[in-house]
């Protein structure tokens, strides 16, 4: 049975979990440092756990999340690489630049996670700024169909998709997206909840093949 390669952002996300490896927040530095880890480490899959933000609006697949909720992140969307105009956004597939999505996580071992946890699997948008407004929030959410915000999911999944490395996303809601006061943040919570679910994984011996 072969274990994954843990990732996480930020020190804070794999606090106590000395062998899960830090890629940094922000796509740049989460797609150089996974980049690097699949050309030295070679691993047969990635898991990718962390905290994220939940659009309230609920337009995705798994339905609306708050804080403390787990999921599984099925897909990935990069929600705000392109072009804003007045007529509104322009990604970069209608630019002809490139894709914006969707990157897809291993479906075999994200549904088999999803049933051990009795946790929805959900879409991402990845972004470089978090939504700290609700019209940004809204306009996001109504944009890529996604239920949950992170700053690296789409960037860890392009990485390994051009090394041919499967990939599975675990994510804690810590917060709401739009304006920050009503966001009920709850940092300790998610990173205690993501974590916990990552123990329940390893006790179940979830896709170690």
């Amino acid at each position: 049975m072969t274990p994954p390669l843990l990732v996480c952002a930020a020190e804070v996300e794999g606090r106590g979990l000395p062998s899960a490896l830090r890629l940094g927040v922000g796509k740049v530095a989460a797609a150089v440092a996974m980049t690097a880890a699949l050309h030295e480490r070679r691993p047969a899959w990635v898991l990718l756990f962390g905290v994220c933000g939940a659009y309230p609006e609920g337009h995705g697949p798994g339905g609306r999340l708050d804080v403390g909720d787990v999921c599984l992140v099925g897909d990935e969307w990069l929600a705000d690489e392109g072009v804003a105009t007045d007529d509104g956004f322009l990604p970069l597939s209608q630019l002809g630049l490139g894709s914006n999505g969707p990157f897809h996580a291993d479906a075999e071992r994200s549904a088999a996670a999803a049933r051990v946890l009795g946790a929805p699997i959900v879409r991402g948008a990845t972004v470089s700024a978090c939504s700290g407004t609700d019209p940004r929030s809204r306009e996001l959410a109504t944009l890529t169909g996604a239920t949950v915000e992170t700053m690296e999911g789409a960037a860890v999944a392009w990485a390994c998709g051009r090394a041919g490395v499967p990939w599975v996303q675990l994510r804690c809601v810590s917060n709401r997206t739009g304006r920050r006061a009503a966001g009920g943040w709850d940092l300790p919570r998610a990173v205690t909840g993501v974590q916990e679910a990552l123990r329940r994984l390893e006790a179940a011996n979830w896709g170690m093949r």
